[in-house]
């Protein structure tokens, strides 16, 4: 499972995320729901740090976070597959 895959599901699902937006270093994720959040499952490898504020989670992932949102983009707009 690609880390994309795994950091939808930690979010919540697809139906939990309304915005990703990669950040320099950092993915920015705005949800619906903090509570659907599993932060423990969003400590993957690639992720280096987790910063939760309002609706909006901060996944810090360095360089690979522009690859890793593009992917998760393009899986909740179905276009990859999971």
């Amino acid at each position: 499972m690609s880390a994309a895959v795994e950091l939808i599901d930690a979010l919540g699902g697809s139906g939990n995320i309304r915005d990703i937006e990669p950040c320099a270093l950092r993915i920015r994720v705005e949800v619906n729901d903090q509570a659907a959040v599993e932060e423990a499952a969003l400590r993957l490898d690639c992720v280096l740090a987790v910063v939760r504020s309002g609706n909006v989670v901060q996944i810090v992932a360095g360089l690979a976070s522009d690859a890793i949102a593009d992917e998760m983009g393009r899986i909740l707009d179905g276009d990859a597959p999971q």
